[in-house]
């Protein structure tokens, strides 16, 4: 009895939805097609999204309908773990919803984060993921260009777009100068005005991930936002330049490129992750620096996957009381085994009540073969 009630219920609701459709315009009739088997079938839509980090407004997104997908998503077979995700930039909720639900990890796994949960898809699932994934990455990141094409395609007195690769903020200016990189100024106040909401904090020399945007091109770049040297438009509020980097190129002060403006080039083109798996113990005791000094959270969590759980609160615990951070020495320790390497950085910090104090970074980094990525397993604080 309750299920022939069920299924009268059941034709109700498509007589009228057929209804409610017959009346939409004729040129929505594949919309009307598509709506009718989603009903039919009974499958809801997922919203896949790629964003540089985790607390990113800049995002892209794109619809995901396929049942592959939609039904692992939607009947979830969790399993507890104790294991560190290594998480991607991709994250996955339904459809309409303000935040993502859950995030997908390099091996295409969905992770509850908050409840350390994950959920293994099926092969042929997370083939369809990585596809649709590679897709909307192409759409959100810049594309990585050598410096001696990007001085060619920004030349001098060209006109092109800056976009914050955090907050999606858009404004425009000009290259003036720049040999070893583009020196260049916003081209009206109302320009200048929205780089100051992006350094919200007021100007410094701090490097941000950036697109530069020209002739239909998304090219991965850096810049820093302080006003200095010659300056070349009247009246946009800007006293002077500020520098935009690119892959490879250098400061005036030093012929090799600068590692936090190529840190920010790197996140940019999304391919952050590959740099760091290309990366000596030497440089990655450096980017972990520089990325507390330039405040990536994420670019941080990816240089400590490796860490014991208490290490990597540890840092996170003695960093909250750190106002500021600067990379001074470091040297990297003789090793016998090639598969070892121990890295000792200093750092200035300005502690919250104890004023300037020097702290070293002690780490350990390992890795399993002679031509795989080194990656930090130990990390000492002093």
């Amino acid at each position: 009895m309750l299920f022939q009630r069920f299924k009268r219920i059941k034709a109700c609701r498509m007589i009228v939805l057929a209804l409610i459709l017959a009346w939409l315009p004729e040129n929505n009739l594949h919309a009307r097609s598509a709506v009718m088997k989603e009903e039919m079938n009974g499958q809801s839509v997922l919203q896949l999204t790629v964003k540089s980090s985790p607390t990113a407004i800049f995002e892209d997104r794109d619809k995901i309908k396929d049942p592959d997908i939609v039904n692992a998503i939607n009947s979830p077979r969790w399993q507890a773990s104790d294991e560190i995700p290594r998480f991607s930039d991709l994250y996955i909720s339904p459809e309409g919803n303000a935040a993502p639900s859950f995030r997908v990890d390099v091996s295409g796994r969905v992770w509850d984060e908050a409840q350390s949960k994950m959920l293994v898809l099926p092969d042929k699932a997370v083939a369809k993921l990585q596809q649709s994934a590679e897709a909307l990455r192409a759409q959100h990141y810049g594309q990585l260009l050598d410096w001696q094409d990007a001085e060619k395609l920004f030349s001098r007195k060209a006109y092109f777009v800056i976009k914050d690769m955090e907050t999606g903020l858009s404004f425009r200016v000009q290259r003036r100068a720049g040999h070893d990189h583009a020196d260049v100024q916003p081209v009206t106040k109302a320009d200048t005005e929205i780089m100051k909401q992006i350094y919200n904090k007021g100007w410094t020399w701090d490097r941000k991930a950036i697109i530069a945007e020209k002739d239909g091109r998304q090219i991965a770049a850096s810049m820093n936002g302080m006003p200095h040297g010659g300056d070349g438009i009247p009246e946009n509020g800007f006293s002077g330049h500020f520098c935009v980097h690119f892959l490879n190129s250098s400061t005036h002060k030093s012929e090799n490129p600068d590692l936090p403006h190529q840190l920010m080039v790197y996140k940019a083109a999304g391919k952050i992750r590959n740099y760091f798996a290309g990366s000596s113990p030497f440089l990655l005791g450096q980017a972990l620096i520089e990325a507390i000094h330039h405040e990536e959270p994420e670019m941080t969590r990816l240089l400590t996957e490796g860490l014991p759980k208490e290490q990597l609160e540890a840092l996170l615990s003695q960093q909250q009381d750190w106002r500021s951070i600067r990379r001074k020495d470091g040297r990297e320790l003789p090793q016998e085994e090639s598969w070892l390497s121990e890295v000792q950085m200093e750092a200035e910090t300005l502690h919250a009540t104890r004023g300037k104090r020097l702290v070293r970074f002690q780490s350990r980094f390992v890795r399993t073969s002679p031509i795989s990525p080194w990656e930090m397993k130990e990390l000492i604080l002093s």
